[in-house]
């Protein structure tokens, strides 16, 4: 990890690597990331999971975002909150973030479109092996 204050702000996002949703939006967010303090990370890379404490039924489920010294990871619409306080061209999202989260429809509709993406298995490449099973 960075020393200074870029690494103190440092976000690891972990992100379903076998998602073509998931991967699309991490691309699209390392864009964004004019700080550089994004670290995009596949729970599903060996490894990953023991090496952070991650629960891989959750990470299937939610993304999750873990900040430098904090604790533990958040996971689903505060992930989210949490993502875009580091890429200053989605603050002016953040209040339509926040308040989505804090009235409990932000974490609902995160979990609607969680559970309609297509995951394909590492080694089953892109025909018709796509399931929707996230979260399931």
């Amino acid at each position: 990890m960075r020393d200074g204050v870029a690494g103190r702000c440092r976000v690891f996002i972990f992100y379903d690597g076998w998602c073509t949703l998931c991967r699309r939006s991490t691309v699209a967010l390392k864009r964004l990331d004019l700080l550089g303090l994004l670290e995009p990370v596949s729970f599903r890379d060996p490894g990953v999971v023991e090496r952070y404490g991650l629960d891989p039924v959750r990470a299937a489920a939610r993304l999750h975002a873990w900040a430098a010294g904090a604790p533990a990871p958040v996971e689903g619409i505060d992930a989210v909150m949490l993502i875009a306080t580091r890429l200053p061209p989605l603050w002016p999202f953040l209040p339509v973030f926040w308040l989505a989260g804090r009235l409990g429809f932000g974490q609902r509709l995160y979990d609607w479109l969680a559970v309609r993406r297509t995951i394909i298995p590492a080694g089953h490449g892109g025909g018709q092996s796509g399931q929707n099973t996230a979260g399931r």
